[in-house]
């Protein structure tokens, strides 16, 4: 089943009655908790609670239990305008975010991202996003391909 086409027409179907798209598309998304494509994985995504027009973190955990090495290439979450993948530097002056081109995943590995690590900042929200919400986005690789991914509204990582 193509989950993604699933979304699309439940977003759709949504604007068609007059709800939010995005919470259409979520409703049927909501019973996923992590996304995976072959020997790669996404799961315990989740994003702060925000104002609109505010930006805001990405967090997610990647593994890849391929023998060759992967990268995050792009994210577009259906809530925020814009979306940049960056690393954090250490300073003279302390932290710095530096948008990268990509977030390399290598083989037989996890990775999870975190502000003070790599992340994908999610700039200028189009929603209020709200503690407890569920929300879907799309991440796309390079060898695994582009994945539907839950995100949870949450103020901090989700406890396993």
């Amino acid at each position: 089943m193509d989950v993604g086409f699933e979304v699309r027409q439940a977003s759709r179907r949504g604007v068609a009655r007059g709800r939010s798209p995005i919470i259409a598309a979520c409703a049927l998304a909501a019973a996923a908790t992590s996304a995976s494509a072959a020997d790669l994985s996404v799961s315990d995504a989740w994003t702060p609670p925000s104002e609109i027009g505010a930006d805001g973190g990405l967090y997610m955990t990647i593994k890849n239990d391929a023998a060759e090495p992967d990268a995050l290439l792009r994210v577009n979450c259906p809530f925020a305008n814009f979306s940049e993948r960056r690393t954090v530097d250490v300073g003279e002056g302390g932290l710095a975010d530096r948008a990268v081109s990509n977030i390399p995943i290598p083989a037989h590995s996890m990775l999870t991202l975190t502000a003070k690590s790599y992340h994908v900042a999610l700039l200028q929200t189009r929603d209020k996003l709200t503690s407890g919400e569920s929300l879907t986005c799309r991440v796309a690789f390079r060898r695994a391909g582009p994945l539907d991914v839950q995100v949870t509204v949450s103020p901090s990582a989700p406890k396993r």
